[in-house]
């Protein structure tokens, strides 16, 4: 089981990481800036912009709309192979049905983006991708559905398996989106904005025993850095946060300290903690732990360094 669990593992660093190299790729913010202007564009209208971002729902809408377009489509596949004969009509229908859901879906997915974007580079960049992919998955399934209402069955049922790996990936994208990066980082019943923030903290694999290296963080007059246990205390329950920690991905790595604010968690997957537990895990890291110099200031960001 050990060398099964250590596969596992091993697996999830590497796609992480390779999300990692995406959210750090600067050369995508040329183009999440034209997104930005179609985004401005369409949620111009109050009302448009209300019903986009989730505001009749109670929440975000994007999230269990995903679910229909991927639904339809996965369903049409597995009926192209499964019962390529008897079930061909309704997979044409399933892949025209997920075709028209798909509009509405990439609407309210544009919305959540342009909540969170310009706060958290990682989201802006994530994102552009995100959405590249699901455009490609939606150009191939149209693409099949035209094919197959032209009699060319065979290239449609191609063309749409082609289109679920492009699924795939946007898919899995936006569930590091929602479940690691916390987006949409707004509440569309609040009346004001309500950031859920990042630690600023990332973990990257060195050779050797997994270890959580901390980059260091540029110092200016607006931040202060300290290793002081009771300021550091002092100032996450000043905001209204409590300890908690983002478990190790590996047997030989360490917690990374976090905490949880009333605007939710400062790192994916955190679970409370003790404060002795907080600083046994900070301690041992070497860190430092980076603020805004102003107690005061909100929202409640911080950054880990190495001390």
């Amino acid at each position: 089981m050990g060398d099964v669990d250590e596969m596992l593992h091993r697996s999830g660093r590497t796609a992480r990481a390779a999300v990692g190299r995406l959210e750090d790729s600067t050369a995508l913010d040329g183009p999440a800036g034209a997104v930005r202007h179609v985004a401005q564009a369409v949620l111009r209208p109050r009302t448009v912009s209300a019903v986009l971002r989730g505001v009749p729902a109670g929440h975000a809408a994007h999230p269990p709309l995903t679910d229909v377009p991927i639904g339809l489509w996965f369903s049409a596949s597995a009926l192209d192979l499964l019962a390529p004969v008897a079930g061909r009509r309704a997979a044409d229908r399933l892949v025209g049905l997920g075709v028209l859901a798909a509009a509405p879906t990439a609407l309210s997915g544009l919305a959540d983006w342009e909540t969170s974007e310009r706060r958290d580079p990682a989201v802006r960049r994530g994102g552009v991708v995100h959405g590249v992919a699901n455009l490609a998955a939606l150009g191939l399934y149209t693409t099949s559905w035209v094919l197959r209402r032209r009699g060319h069955r065979a290239a449609g049922v191609l063309v749409g398996l082609a289109g679920g790996t492009f699924l795939g990936v946007g898919g899995y994208l936006g569930g590091h989106l929602a479940l690691v990066r916390h987006a949409p980082h707004h509440d569309p019943l609040a009346t004001t904005t309500v950031e859920r923030v990042a630690t600023g903290v990332r973990r990257t694999t060195t050779r050797g025993p997994a270890t959580d290296a901390f980059e260091g963080v540029p110092l200016d007059e607006t931040k202060r850095s300290t290793t002081d246990h009771g300021e550091i205390r002092t100032w996450i329950e000043a905001q209204g946060g409590r300890p908690a920690l983002i478990p190790p991905l590996g047997p030989h790595e360490v917690p990374v300290p976090a905490a949880i604010f009333p605007s939710g968690p400062s790192g994916s997957g955190a679970v409370p903690a003790t404060w002795q537990e907080w600083f046994d895990a900070f301690d041992r890291g070497g860190l430092a732990f980076v603020r805004p110099a102003q107690l005061t200031q909100a929202p409640p960001f911080f950054e880990l360094a190495q001390a």
